[in-house]
């Protein structure tokens, strides 16, 4: 890692801790979040590039050795990330199936970008670098944006950039939930919407939730717009569009990815086909996206920065931390009737479930944006009714909020399990655990405390 105490860098290419750094440089603006995997990689033994909707749950039934489980999830959305290409009609490139010569990534905290340099060579010895960024903007929170600087070293011939909305997705993403029924979603129609873009559109099975994702991809030289060959492909679940050029030796080739995400649930629009096309039509290009996305977050750090002396390590590891609360949660944030995942919105852990994590995040909060605590509070509010049911059929008065939550405020968390190494379904007792409703009321009356000690403060200055 470089002394800058806002970069965290990754050196070197380990398939063994790709699972780790995928999460750790998740891009997200409390509306979605899209886990840190290179755009090349589908989701298999190494990679997971998923993408995660605030409150995006889906409930499923799964049978297993004669039980019937269900199970309500984060839903893994499509990967709107996808993207490859491939030298002279050869095979598409994949990171795990070149010779790496060099690789690095580095997440930059203080403008919320992901940027990845590989440099390689494949199996007909063409040795090529690829340069990416990647940011998920935090004003603009439908739209994401990649950018590809891509040089031929030594060689030339006709390259093909293949750029797609994948669709065929599932929640794989935690081994020991993989035997269970992960398949959320059901593709309602995909297709060109323009002569540079395209659109997916799903719904989840049970939830309902619609999200279109729309995209544009345009091949840049020297500053200039290429008009290339342009191919669409479709297959099951997914479509892409494929564009064929020429290129030679140490001229950098500029690949621009625009992407936005729109879903049945938000304000303002018709519905999300037409929103997230006309988004993606009318937004600017990656270096306008990039510069109104630096100044966002320069807004956030002048809020939120904790700065500590004497230990860089320190300081860097508290902004990671910093960084990634503000992606789970953030002024895109308000009123989308959602609560803090245990695990953020980076991967599909604890099902995405909602526990007291909450506690430990308001104290970061109530000084910065207490209207985001009161947003998280309304959450576990407009579930009382659910808290209150649940203390009556446990023969209590009052109310008894669930240790897990999704989307409705029932509890979440299994009343049996399976325990891997017997194969016997065994009591499960993690819904016992009652202290979360002592975290609830403390949160409270911290936010209280916040409010009157402004209000004070407010009062005194105008004596």
């Amino acid at each position: 890692m470089e002394n800058n105490p806002f970069l965290i860098q990754f050196n070197g290419y380990d398939p063994s801790k790709e699972s780790l750094r995928e999460t750790l440089c998740t891009l997200g603006n409390g509306y979605f979040a899209t886990r840190g995997a290179h755009e090349s990689c589908r989701a298999d033994s190494i990679h997971y590039p998923g993408t995660y909707l605030a409150g995006g749950y889906n409930r499923l039934k799964s049978e297993i050795k004669g039980q019937v489980i269900e199970n309500e999830d984060l839903v893994n959305w499509p990967n709107w990330l996808f993207m490859t290409f491939r030298i002279d009609g050869g095979n598409w490139f994949y990171p795990d199936r070149v010779h790496i010569l060099s690789y690095s990534q580095t997440l930059d905290l203080s403008s919320g970008v992901l940027h990845c340099s590989c440099r390689f060579s494949d199996s007909e010895d063409h040795i090529t670098s690829l340069k990416s960024s990647r940011l998920v903007h935090m004003d603009l929170p439908h739209l994401a944006a990649i950018q590809w600087k891509l040089t031929p070293e030594n060689w030339y011939g006709e390259i093909t950039i293949h750029s797609a909305l994948n669709g065929d997705v599932s929640n794989c993403g935690v081994k020991r939930y993989c035997d269970l029924n992960g398949n959320h979603l059901k593709i309602i129609g995909y297709g060109l919407h323009s002569n540079d873009g395209l659109y997916l559109e799903v719904s989840t099975t049970q939830s309902e939730i619609r999200m279109s994702q729309a995209m544009r991809t345009r091949i840049y030289k020297n500053d200039i717009l290429l008009q290339v060959e342009r191919k669409y492909v479709e297959q099951k679940n997914y479509c892409a569009q494929e564009m064929t050029f020429e290129c030679v030796p140490d001229e950098t080739i500029l690949v621009e990815k625009i992407a936005s995400i729109y879903t049945s649930r938000d304000f303002a629009i018709s519905e999300p086909v037409s929103a997230s096309c006309q988004a993606v039509e009318h937004a600017g290009t990656f270096a306008d996206l990039r510069t109104s996305q630096v100044n966002s977050w320069k807004k956030l750090w002048d809020r939120f920065d904790v700065q500590v002396s004497g230990n860089d390590q320190s300081q860097k590891l508290i902004r990671l931390h910093i960084f990634h609360v503000l992606q789970t949660a953030s002024h895109n944030t308000y009123d989308l009737d959602v609560g803090v995942p245990s695990r953020g919105l980076h991967g599909e852990a604890y099902r995405g479930h909602i526990m007291w994590d909450e506690l430990f995040v308001f104290p970061l909060l109530n000084f910065r944006n207490p209207l985001l605590t009161r947003e998280f509070l309304l959450y576990r509010y407009r579930r009382l009714p659910q808290a209150r049911l649940a203390a009556k059929n446990s023969g209590y008065k009052g109310a008894m909020f669930p240790w897990q939550s999704g989307s409705d405020g029932r509890e979440e968390s299994q009343r049996i399990h399976l325990n891997p190494f017997s194969g016997h379904w065994i009591p499960d007792e993690t819904y016992l655990q009652r202290h979360i409703n002592a975290g609830i009321v403390y949160s409270i009356s911290l936010l209280r405390c916040k409010f009157i000690s402004t209000l004070t403060k407010h009062f005194s200055s105008l004596r």
